[in-house]
Formats: structure tokens, sequence, C-alpha cells
């Protein structure tokens, strides 16, 4: 068996197609990087204080507007949020987004229906998140929170931490 003889046409079609290869492995390893890296990025939590709650009525959603961290990749400014803030007779303390879970258009409390309202589609929820009517797939959703008592004044204060409570 003998193979033929290397000619000038077969080394520059080899030596082609091997440039090809590297460049094509110099460029899709970037790539490749940028699209794995949120699996290796920590999400930064952060606690934001929201601030005295004592003053909050019963049965009565309350509005916070809360500047809020993203906290994903790079540092990123702030971003305002608004905040309902929820306490029931039993002394439960619901901390409501605002977004509507259908198509993240901004929910408002409407006093005349009772109700929390998307303006968008007609998306409905009661006072405790939970959706009863429009489009919307899943009840608001809740952030985690903590209550603390300032020790200057002696009020409950709410804090808020950028992620949601899965828990509805």
């Amino acid at each position: 068996m003998s193979s033929s003889p290397m000619t000038r046409r077969r080394f520059l079609i080899r030596m082609t197609n091997l440039g090809a290869g590297a460049i094509t492995l110099m460029l899709s390893i970037p790539a490749i990087g940028f699209l794995l890296s949120p699996l290796w990025q920590k999400r930064q939590l952060s606690w934001v204080r929201v601030g005295a709650i004592d003053s909050v009525p019963v049965g009565l959603p309350t509005p916070f507007v809360v500047s809020m961290p993203i906290g994903e990749g790079p540092p990123t400014p702030n971003v305002d949020r608004i905040v309902y803030v929820v306490k029931s007779d039993n002394g439960v303390l619901r901390i409501l987004s605002n977004t509507c879970t259908h198509m993240q258009c901004n929910v408002h409390w409407d006093p005349s229906l009772g109700q929390f309202l998307c303006p968008c589609h007609g998306g409905l929820y009661d006072i405790t998140g939970a959706n009863i009517g429009g489009p919307p797939p899943s009840p608001l959703p809740q952030w985690v929170h903590r209550t603390l008592v300032d020790p200057a004044t002696g009020q409950t204060v709410l804090e808020v931490q950028n992620q949601f409570d899965e828990s509805i």
C-alpha cells in the first residue's frame, strides 16, 4: 500500500482547514463561557429597609417604594420597586410584589373592588395575593422579609431581601 504523495494543493487545503478550525475554536470558547457563566454565578442577596410598619392599617394593602438591588451580574444600579404590606387580623404579615404573574405588568390595590387589579389584561388578586380572576397563572409573589425593632425609635421596621419566597 502506497500513500499518494503530498501535493501542494493538498497541503494548502489541510492548512486552510487547520486555520479555520483554530479560528472556530478561538471564537467559540468565549461564546460558550458567556452562555454557561450564569450557572456558576452567585446571586448577590441583600436586605433592604422598607420602613416602619406600625402605622400600616389591618386589612388595607399599603404600598412602599423600595430601591432594590437587582443582584445579578456586575454591580448594577438599584431599581425602584413597589412593595405592598398587608396585615391581617390574625397577625399574619404578607409582603407582596406588585408584578403580575401573567405579563409582568404593575398591579395596584383598587379599594372599590377590594382586590389587586392588573390594568393590562384584567387580572385580579385578592388581599392575600391569590389569583382569583383573569389570565394570571399564579399568585402574586411574596418578598422574603423580616421585621426588626428599631432601638432608637422602638418601632417595628420591615426589611425585604431581593428575592421572592416561593412558598405561596
